[in-house]
């Protein structure tokens, strides 16, 4: 099988939610969700967590991650996107090991209800999608043609080819990026700097499985989808 590897970004501070990637979810760190669903599907040739911390490294390992090193604290501030810390992990396997993965996968920990079986699917949807990249997405049940901006309270279309007459039938849902799973082409990863490349495939997952843990609201609600599902 190709070479891909799941890497998941787990920093410590996190302003929402103290201690978040730690906290109890359903009598496992939150944390350990993502770490288990990734080794659990047998499609990565290694599960990383990158983070700036020793405790998160700590539960990371105890559940089966590796942690080669810590992220630097620059990498680790609010306004650091999660692809850079990808790419710091690539750049670091590449000079301290020569390990270079064809594909990597950016696993969240805030989406803990993402499966084995998701991620089976969505690696295999990139493996057989020409380099492709392949991004999680959830369907909102809208259509273009419902959706508006609001701006000072005035309503605007969000394009100008919309009927706003026209019928609900035949016209397309809108999807949303659900942030469970990002695959990329680690070469083009890097050139581009960015998961959401041209013609990248979208991966239908479900409201459920696409839960993704930002407030304590979140956190009760995927409480409550976990238990409802497996009682």
């Amino acid at each position: 099988m190709n070479k891909v590897i799941a890497i998941i970004p787990a920093r410590s501070g996190s302003k929402g939610i103290k201690d978040k990637n730690l906290i109890d979810f359903c009598g496992k760190p939150l944390l350990s969700w993502s770490i288990l669903s990734a080794l659990n599907s047998n499609m990565f040739d290694r599960v990383l967590v990158s983070t700036d911390s020793e405790r998160i490294a700590e539960v990371a390992k105890r559940y089966g991650a590796e942690t080669p090193f810590i992220r630097p604290k620059s990498l680790s501030q609010d306004h650091v996107h999660s692809v850079h810390v990808i790419l710091h992990a690539l750049d670091f396997l590449y000079q301290k090991e020569s390990y270079e993965p064809e594909a990597v996968a950016m696993l969240l920990p805030t989406s803990p209800l993402r499966s084995s079986k998701n991620l089976q699917e969505a690696v295999s949807l990139y493996l057989n999608g020409n380099d492709r990249s392949v991004i999680g997405i959830t369907g909102l049940g809208k259509n273009l043609n419902n959706l508006r901006f609001s701006t000072n309270n005035v309503l605007s279309f969000i394009s100008n080819d919309i009927d706003p007459n026209r019928q609900r039938q035949g016209q397309q849902e809108i999807f949303t990026v659900n942030g469970a799973i990002f695959i990329s082409n680690a070469k083009i990863l890097k050139k581009k700097e960015t998961f959401h490349t041209e013609r990248a495939i979208g991966y239908k997952m479900s409201k459920d499985n696409s839960i993704d843990i930002n407030s304590h609201d979140d956190l009760k609600n995927a409480r409550e989808i976990y238990f409802k599902n497996n009682v």
